[in-house]
């Protein structure tokens, strides 16, 4: 019996064909023990590392190939090209990026023949082609006569068991002498996975197509059973594998040359230019010890160039020099590379880690071999001009962006499968409601189905239910989808389709290799990110007018630090959440080094340490060192260990580790593998115990470092971040309507943010003017003013005007201002600024400064707009427009129209409504809340209310109330109506809190006012 080896494995990749996972299939083969198998995704090599990895750890022998669709003359045929060594690898990532950017798939016979035909195995497929639909089956049998004579040796006919082209497949293979290969198409691993494969094809083509039930792995046996009439196909496939010996190139790094005008070698070139960057550098911080900023420098050099990585920094350094130079907006520094003194005097970071205690080690290791990650923010406006300019520099050839897909999640797999098998939608809402009504955190269904006992009794008891579930099982996780990363940037050191295959994704250039996976065969990439605070920053510098830069500004500024400690930060990067800003308040702190602890602490895990730095630090707890030679490095944390730098530098002093080392040890220990934690403890007491430390101390602070190990957070990140939050805490301490402003601008779509942002400007006395027609602009305005701030509100923050309309408005004010509503709908173009447009911009205010009575101007618009509809002639005697009595809205009505029309209360209009009830009933109870309700919403399961109020602060609660306690009041439980509430605080799994409402309080029933 031969060894067999499957030549059609399709796994998740493609995404319409198949639900195989790699690592199910692989285990199948090993079982088998299949010595190889060849993966032949449609259209892409996606999986190829993924797959390539895998199979090397089971000691299988991977292959690699594609499925294509061949185009020949006027017909098209179904072919798959299998690699036969690594020019064959080159060869087929050319074809598929090809066929996919010029022919949406289709490959042209004219891409094939000439130079990419080498090194490739074709296997041509007519199983399922339907000869019917072609003149005869001469001009088939032609084709393929003239196709195999260009391949010669490297051409076999692909044959199926029971196709119904079976025999005409051996009469070509017998006439023209062509070799046959047996092959049986992998679509699902198992027998029983069939429904779960007939549910994906359903689920993911509107079109019907033809499902075979005998497309999953079978074992060597088998196969040998099926074809044992057609010997020489089993003998081909032998051949053909061992004929594939493609070995694909991992931990290669290959980073493109930079490129330099002066004809001088690029090492030289860097060194030069590091040498008088230093010199500058000293020179304007003469209170710098000389020799500590030469030892760290030289010690940087080597690594890289050691590394051969001095391109890799030269290619970020012109890069950022270009952006800084069109005065685009760049972050000061994120992740590791803020703690190398080489990417700050090349201007690539902002911050001297040698200031801050920054280690290089953390972000460059020579003992590790992948490339560090260079992770650039830039301003979300200017991201993409930066990749253009590195596209125009390198090549369109050489740069594309990264890959990303999204998996099918629990919720939607139950919906689907539930579709599928033609379930009552309200039986799948039922099932997917029981998922939402846990609080737990699920990665899965069969995480939920332990957690949640509830379900797990229907799905024992109930057959429709275990089958939903059973299946949501197969495909959950599965691939659903491709995308574009975020910030992934790739520039490659030749094209691109020399290391991988490209596809077109919205137009955009992107990589068929995921994130990870170019990383591993060693191809530059970046992670340009679009930061919204640098957007921020921009449009506020911009609108300021002056020569601000923002890195000569002092760190201990005394204003800042007062705003710091009174926790006035909404608005400031990092430090606006309501927990955090709950910390400043407790914490107060009083210098930048505190910032980049608060910023490292405040996380899940290390949060619980913020009180115990808290007391340290105001000296109401003792400051305990583990071990007197470690003060140095935890004094400026009070003896807590928050950094991943700080366990660095503890392992180097306490066992003598050199910092590569130390931070390879401090990999290992997080990772919590037992075995490798037991070696590395031994060998971490011995080297202590050599450098004088006791046994029983050495074995204290390993067991502290195995603690933090999870905790400890990149101070280099931290730090970089901690300048962006002082940059912002500068401004809004010297330039609060500019700042606010330009947030209010940005966050504009953000109802909830906006709202924050409105009522935070109020409480810092800025004056919130409303809209109007010949004042406002599209962005929200800074107005100056001698005696006090005003921000004038901006026509973004209607909701269904867009920018056309806007523009158009703003064009025509231009010319002259509007003197009426009349002269407004004289002079606009009615074709753009519809009757639901000039109703918004009447309910929204921005005719008040004009004509305050909105009522009397809806009501004319409503005349005014059947004039139009009826007479195509210009509007004459406008003025004369008159009713018998003048319509009024309440202010009631008029703030609902505002909130229809903003989403929120602007200048806490709501709380003016109620003014009174607010101030009449005074209540020192925590539990009792007072508030208006905002909106009602009945939860899935029908179980529960959630209300949304407002309270006096301007704050916005969300509350659950039961469904008796609901009825029961439902009386008093009106949308804008003003309500008081006896609510439970109850914790959850994330440490946040839900309010139950335990009581309704009718207030007019109240005699005592005082809770």
């Amino acid at each position: 019996m031969k060894n067999f080896t499957h030549f059609r494995l399709y796994t998740e990749c493609s995404i319409c064909k198949s639900i195989v996972r790699i690592e199910e299939i692989l285990e199948r083969v090993k079982n088998n023990k299949q010595r190889c198998i060849c993966i032949t995704d449609t259209n892409n090599l996606f999986n190829t590392p993924r797959f390539y990895n895998e199979c090397l750890k089971k000691k299988i022998k991977p292959i690699i190939g594609c499925d294509l669709k061949l185009k020949y003359k006027k017909n098209i045929y179904n072919i798959a090209l299998i690699i036969k060594n690594n020019l064959g690898y080159i060869n087929i990532c050319k074809l598929i990026s090809k066929s996919l950017i010029y022919n949406k798939g289709l490959l042209s016979y004219n891409f094939l023949k000439g130079v990419f035909k080498k090194n490739l195995f074709l296997i041509f497929n007519l199983n399922y082609k339907n000869f019917n639909k072609f003149n005869n089956f001469k001009s088939i049998k032609n084709d393929i006569k003239h196709i195999s004579k260009n391949f010669k040796n490297q051409f076999y006919l692909e044959i199926q068991k029971n196709k119904k082209n079976y025999k005409k497949i051996l009469n070509i293979s017998h006439c023209l002498k062509l070799p046959i290969l047996a092959t049986s198409p992998i679509y699902f691993s198992k027998k029983k996975d069939f429904l779960a494969y007939k549910a994906k094809i359903c689920i993911f083509n509107k079109k019907k197509k033809k499902i075979f039930k005998n497309n999953f792995f079978k074992t060597s046996k088998k196969i040998n059973k099926i074809f044992y009439k057609l010997p020489n196909s089993i003998k081909n496939v032998y051949e053909l594998q061992k004929k594939c010996n493609f070995i694909m190139n991992f931990n290669k790094i290959k980073i493109p040359f930079f490129n330099i005008k002066k004809k001088i070698n690029n090492k030289i070139y860097f060194l030069k230019l590091l040498k008088k960057k230093l010199k500058i550098f000293l020179n304007n911080n003469i209170n710098n010890d000389k020799n500590i900023y030469k030892e760290r420098l030289i010690n940087e050099v080597k690594t890289i160039i050691k590394m051969d990585l001095v391109d890799y920094f030269l290619i970020v350094k012109n890069f950022i020099s270009w952006s800084k130079k069109k005065k685009f907006q760049v972050g000061p520094g994120r992740g590791s590379c803020a703690g190398s003194l080489v990417s700050f005097l090349l201007n690539i970071t902002e911050l001297d880690p040698i200031k801050y205690n920054l280690l290089f080690e953390r972000f460059l290791n020579s003992e590790r071999q992948n490339i560090p990650d260079f992770d650039i923010d830039f301003c979300q406006f200017e991201r993409e001009k930066v990749i253009e300019y590195i596209k125009k520099k390198y090549g369109i050839d050489s740069v594309c962006q990264i890959v990303t897909f999204n998996k099918m999640a629990l919720k939607n797999s139950i919906k689907d499968i539930g579709k599928f098998l033609k379930f009552n939608y309200y039986f799948i809402n039922e099932i997917n409601k029981i998922i939402e009504k846990s609080y737990i955190k699920i990665n899965n269904t069969l995480d939920l189905l332990k957690k949640n006992k509830f379900l797990l009794n229907i799905y024992n008891n109930n057959y429709k239910v275990k089958k939903l579930i059973k299946l949501s099982i197969k495909l959950e996780g599965l691939i659903k989808n491709f995308g574009t990363h975020a910030g992934g940037v790739v520039i490659s050191s030749n094209s691109i389709f020399y290391h991988m295959p490209i596809f077109i994704q919205n137009n955009i250039i992107v990589s068929q290799y995921f994130k990870d996976d170019i990383e591993k065969i060693g191809i530059l990439k970046f992670d340009f990110l679009g930061l919204s605070t640098l957007s921020i920053i921009k449009n506020c510098l911009k609108s300021i007018e002056k020569n601000i830069i923002l890195k000569k500004i002092k760190l201990n500024d005394k204003k800042c630090f007062k705003n710091l400690k009174k926790a006035n930060t909404v608005g400031v990067f990092q430090l606006e959440s309501d927990g955090i800003r709950k910390f400043l308040k407790k914490i107060k702190p009083d210098n930048f080094e505190n910032i980049i602890a608060l910023i490292s602490l405040y996380r899940p895990g290390p949060i619980k340490l913020i009180n115990d730095f808290h007391l340290r630090k105001i000296k109401k707890k003792k400051t305990i060192y583990i071990d007197k030679k470690l003060k140095s490095i935890l004094k400026e944390t009070h003896g807590i260990i928050v950094y991943q730098e700080q366990i660095i530098q503890i392992v180097k002093e306490v066992a003598a580790y050199d910092l590569n080392e130390a931070d390879l040890f401090r990999i290992m220990i997080s990772k919590k593998k037992l075995n490798e934690m037991i070696n590395q403890k031994k060998i971490f007491i011995e080297k202590a115990i050599k450098n004088g430390f006791d046994s029983n101390k050495a074995n204290m602070i390993f067991n502290i470092i195995k603690e933090f190990a999870n905790y400890g957070f990149n101070k280099s990140h931290a730090t970089a971040y901690s300048l962006l939050s002082y940059y912002t805490l500068w401004l809004k301490s010297y330039y609060i309507d500019y700042f606010m402003a330009s947030n209010m601008s940005f966050f504009f779509k953000d109802l909830n943010k906006l709202n924050l942002i409105i009522n935070d400007s109020i409480k810092n006395n800025i004056k919130i003017l409303p809209l109007n027609i010949n004042e406002s602009c599209e962005d929200f305005i800074n107005l100056k003013n001698q005696f006090y701030k005003k921000i004038r509100l901006g026509f973004k923050g209607l909701i269904g005007l867009g920018e056309n309309i806007i523009n158009h408005i703003i064009f025509i004010r231009k010319k002259k201002k509007f003197k009426s509503f009349f002269d407004f709908y004289k002079r606009v173009d009615k074709r753009l600024i519809n009757y639901k447009s000039m109703e918004i911009l009447i309910s929204g205010g921005c005719f008040d400064s004009l004509n305050y009575n909105r009522a009397n101007l809806i009501k004319k618009l409503i005349i005014l707009s059947k004039i139009n509809f009826k007479k195509n002639e210009k509007i004459i005697n406008l003025k004369n427009i008159y009713f018998k009595k003048n319509y009024f809205w309440k202010f009631k009505k008029k703030i609902l129209e505002e909130k229809l029309i903003f989403s929120f209360f602007i200048n806490n209009n709501i709380y003016n409504l109620y003014k009174k009830r607010f101030l009449n009933f005074m209540n020192f109870n925590k539990n009792i809340i007072k508030g208006v309700i905002l909106n009602i919403k009945e939860k899935i399961n029908n179980n529960f209310f959630i209300i949304y109020l407002i309270n006096e602060k301007n704050k916005i609660l969300e509350i659950k109330i039961n469904k008796n306690i609901f009825i029961k009041n439902i009386s008093i439980i009106n949308k804008y109506k003003f309500i008081i509430i006896l609510v439970l605080k109850k914790k959850i799994n994330n440490n946040s809190k839900i309010l139950l409402a335990e009581k309704i309080i009718n207030f007019k029933n109240v005699k005592n006012k005082i809770f």
